[in-house]
């Protein structure tokens, strides 16, 4: 783990915010999330602490004189076996719209926006975090490029996620037993 700027937990309370890309290279999130204008709002909204797990891509760089001026404490690195402690530590996440993410997440009934990685072959995110934003779970930026615009930080101020709730586990072999005709069946 990489400490950019290092300050004990007695001296910064607030809020967290936890920006993950995965197992991919997404260095314009990465990028975006420690730009003049992020770090701006996350100070305003409140946020103490900024980690970022970069993956595959660089390090983030956060120019001097703005790290100066920020009272955020942020960390840094590549990966680690799990992310589930500081996905559980944070208020907000803001992440890939990768599958396993993004239902991990969910799951947490956390606050999440995804970035889509455009730079992805088939840009196969876009679905899942396009059903999952159609139904109030998270909010979607469609286009990394949009997290440079101050008006896409403030939009996510009025975003509160609707809890998703998991799915009834025996809809599937109920349904494979209508289909192939099995009506006695009792899959529980």
């Amino acid at each position: 783990m990489t400490n950019i700027s290092l300050l004990s937990t007695s001296q910064k309370q607030g809020k967290h915010i936890f920006v993950t890309v995965g197992t991919t290279r997404f260095d314009k999130l990465v990028s975006s999330a420690t730009s003049k204008i992020a770090l701006a709002w996350m100070e305003r909204q409140g946020f103490s602490s900024l980690t970022i797990q970069y993956g595959k891509g660089a390090q983030p760089k956060i120019d001097p004189n703005e790290l100066c001026r920020s009272s955020l404490n942020i960390q840094s690195y590549d990966f680690r076996p799990s992310l589930k402690t500081d996905m559980e530590n944070a208020d907000l996440i803001l992440s890939h719209a990768g599958a396993g993410t993004v239902m991990e997440v969910l799951r947490m009934h956390k606050k999440l926006i995804v970035v889509i990685n455009t730079q992805l072959m088939d840009n196969h995110q876009t679905e899942l975090a396009g059903a999952m934003a159609d139904r109030g779970h998270l909010c979607m930026v469609e286009f990394p490029e949009k997290l440079d615009e101050r008006q896409t930080w403030t939009s996510f101020e009025d975003f509160s996620p609707v809890p998703h709730e998991e799915g009834d586990a025996y809809d599937m072999p109920r349904l494979l037993d209508s289909f192939l005709g099995f009506t006695s069946s009792k899959v529980e």
